[in-house]
């Protein structure tokens, strides 16, 4: 970024993985940041199933009227991948969406997890569907993370930070409570520099 864009209020919009799908109350990702940045408010928006497309529609809401200092963090795509909608597809309407609403409103892009074989017991996905959706995940990160160098937006990487194996996960999409605080951390670590305080 040329300058550091500073913020009060970040609405989140998401999928499961911004919602905490999974964790105790209050132990999602962003319930511990706002625990974190108390100055800061945190706003979630993450719903359980969602696809991006959906997600980016979601997010104009606050768009037209945003408040200062406020700024939308976006992260979604893994239903998508999940659920066979064509890559191509995905990508276009991705980078379509965030950067129209980046001209509008600072905007932080997340990287959606890996998933691990654990979920094919879990049922969320076909024992020989598990590769191929890594692998996409994987292109559709190196996606996200040029369109965010392109707009220069910060990004948070969850998936290039989150180690392999099942240790960190409840079910091998969505993470444990070790997991959530993990990408509590990652987020922290992106957004802090970000964050003024409020009077």
């Amino acid at each position: 970024m040329t300058s550091l864009t500073t913020f009060r209020a970040l609405q989140c919009w998401g999928d499961s993985l911004t919602a905490g799908y999974g964790a105790a109350p209050g132990d999602g990702w962003i319930a511990r940041l706002s625990r974190r940045f108390p100055a800061i408010a945190f706003y979630n928006h993450g719903v359980c199933g969602r696809l991006f497309s959906d997600i980016l529609c979601d997010a104009w809401t606050v768009v037209h009227y945003p408040a200062e200092g406020e700024a939308l963090f976006l992260m979604g795509g893994t239903n998508d991948i999940l659920c066979g909608i064509r890559f191509d597809v995905l990508c276009r309407k991705a980078e379509e969406e965030i950067r129209a609403l980046a001209a509008h409103i600072p905007v932080v892009l997340g990287v959606p997890l890996l998933t691990t074989r654990a979920s094919i017991a879990a049922g969320w996905q076909a024992s020989w569907q598990h590769e191929e959706n890594n692998a996409e995940l994987r292109q559709y990160g190196g996606f996200l993370r040029a369109l965010a160098t392109d707009l220069s937006l910060p990004l948070i990487d969850f998936q290039r930070l989150f180690p392999s194996g099942d240790r960190f996960y409840a079910d091998g999409v969505h993470p444990n409570g070790d997991g959530y605080a993990l990408m509590a951390d990652t987020a922290a670590s992106v957004l802090a520099p970000h964050f003024k305080e409020a009077p």
